[in-house]
């Protein structure tokens, strides 16, 4: 990438960013078929698919973008672009055309777009969605992130020439990829923000005909005009909700499921007589401290002490059974800026020196009692009590909090800082660093879901700054000075790179961690 263009900006992340597109070696026998007839190359009749966890909410701009809730947004809303999750290229959707410069978009969309209720969809009514989305008072995280810590500055309609324009105060050069998931709710929804929650009103290919909240959920293809080839997405889903690893094996392996994603050890077991699709999330899971200065992690020192008393390796092992691999770096080899060198600076797996070190800080055998609050979460797996069991033997005393993820994220996204030590899922939908200004930066203020740990990092600020008004070598040069700035500083301890495994017998798609493309699924012989 070299200077901004006046036509369509695309960008690749490389073939090691797109995820492996599979094919099955055995015949189509999934729990939709029912008699095997699917057409090789073509998008089948219907899909049984399982969601990891329910759907938080409809709205989603203040969901916790759990695997349920974001594989959901894929089906019900449309975004006025989409990322080719295979070439990483950036594609028309509900727009056919944009120009954009790291702080203005214009886009041009498409005749004739609807809602999934068969209402009109009009510029107007895409801008008005956006700016619930850019508005500060709608409370959601991904106001940052989609348009930069200046916020917007204008958001500009034309009905009759189907143009909107979103112009931000300050550059984001990532622009273009916010048009990605910037989500379009139709008119019923924003005039009723509450409702929305639990009735989605939707602009993408699917609508809900049936709904049994943590259960159930069947979805049927409309006719979206967003979609050039109406069939080229199947006709008709099923989204179960099923949370255990072990049964969503369970009901693949009998047929009663076509799309399986799994995270742990029962992939072993699927394995040999299947073949898989797998998805690599961006950004890694992280060791995250709490820098509230009344907190004992605001300490460099016991950061230290705590990042050296944790393997990568063994950690990978306990929360993902090995589907997962270890890391060094937050930003993932799959992402754009993904700089191999920093691996070398943060500190690496040494329990003597962690020992001493803790020592050297006035903690430990004939010093302080150092007690640390970690946080836990059911995903993943026995890594909390590996993390625990790893500080308690350098002589650190710990208490386990252990919940679900939305109960993790509602501890650390609150104002009262009642944990010290998290393994934070940085994953994100972007294939860029940007995320992690809005999770690690005080450029986007001090409270709220902004910099949940309290992260104080004059040179992680400045270089990400530097970053989001910069394009091609000089922008991916300030995002390797950034990381490199929190690594330096042990704000974080990059150690899981999440993936899962999808199993689909007959079947072929691109994935990411999260989420299943569902305009790419396909039958195969």
């Amino acid at each position: 990438m070299n200077s901004p263009r006046t036509r369509p900006w695309r960008r690749t992340v490389g073939l090691a960013g797109a995820l492996a597109l599979a094919t099955s070696i055995l015949a189509a026998c999934g729990g939709s078929d029912e008699g095997g007839d699917r057409v090789a190359g073509q998008a089948p009749d219907s899909v049984v698919m399982d969601l990891r966890n329910d759907v938080d909410t409809f709205d989603p701009f203040l969901t916790a973008a759990d695997q349920g809730s974001v594989q959901m947004y894929e089906a019900l809303y449309d975004t006025p672009v989409r990322r080719d999750m295979k070439t990483g290229e950036y594609v028309p959707a509900m727009a056919t055309d944009w120009e954009v410069t790291t702080t203005k978009i214009d886009m041009t969309f498409r005749e004739g777009l609807k809602c999934s209720d068969g209402t009109d969809l009009t510029a107007t009514d895409i801008a008005n969605s956006m700016k619930r989305l850019a508005d500060p008072k709608t409370g959601s995280i991904y106001t940052g992130r989609l348009f930069g810590a200046g916020g917007v500055k204008e958001i500009v309609a034309d009905d009759a020439a189907r143009t909107v324009s979103v112009e931000v105060n300050d550059p984001h050069s990532d622009l273009l990829d916010s048009m990605s998931t910037a989500f379009v709710i139709c008119p019923k929804g924003l005039e009723d923000t509450e409702a929305l929650a639990t009735a989605p009103q939707g602009s993408g290919p699917y609508k809900v005909t049936s709904l049994k909240r943590g259960d159930t959920y069947e979805l049927e293809a409309w006719g979206s005009p967003a979609l050039e080839d109406p069939k080229s997405v199947p006709a008709k889903i099923t989204f179960r909700v099923i949370t255990n690893d072990a049964t969503r094996a369970n009901l693949f392996e009998t047929g009663e499921t076509d799309i399986a994603g799994i995270l742990g050890r029962d992939s072993e077991r699927l394995e040999g007589n299947h073949e898989l699709i797998q998805g690599k999330a961006f950004e890694a899971d992280s060791l995250t401290f709490n820098q509230r200065p009344e907190a004992p992690m605001s300490d460099e020192r016991l950061r230290r002490v705590v990042a050296q008393a944790i393997d990568a390796a063994a950690y990978t092992k306990a929360a993902s059974f090995g589907v997962g691999e270890p890391v060094n770096t937050v930003i993932t080899p799959n992402m754009d800026c993904y700089t191999e060198a920093n691996g070398d600076i943060g500190l690496k797996f040494d329990e003597d020196q962690a020992k001493a070190d803790l020592e050297a800080a006035g903690y430990g055998p004939g010093g302080k009692k150092l007690t640390v609050r970690l946080l836990g979460y059911d995903v993943q797996n026995s890594g909390p009590d590996y993390v625990a069991d790893a500080l308690r033997k350098v002589g650190i005393d710990v208490k386990v909090t252990n919940g679900t993820q939305a109960q993790a994220g509602a501890i650390v996204y609150g104002d009262e800082g009642d944990w010290d030590v998290i393994v934070f899922p940085y994953l994100s939908a972007a294939p860029h660093p940007y995320p992690l200004v809005t999770k690690m930066s005080s450029n986007l203020g001090e409270g709220g879901s902004y910099n949940f740990g309290r992260t104080r990092n004059d040179d992680f600020d400045k270089y990400s700054a530097l970053a989001t008004g910069s394009l091609g070598d000089e922008r991916c040069e300030n995002w390797g000075k950034a990381e490199a700035a929190l690594l330096e500083q042990t704000n974080l301890v990059p150690l899981l790179w999440p993936i899962a495994n999808y199993f689909a017998d007959g079947l072929t798609f691109n994935a990411t961690y999260r989420t299943v493309d569902l305009r790419s699924i396909r039958a195969v012989e």
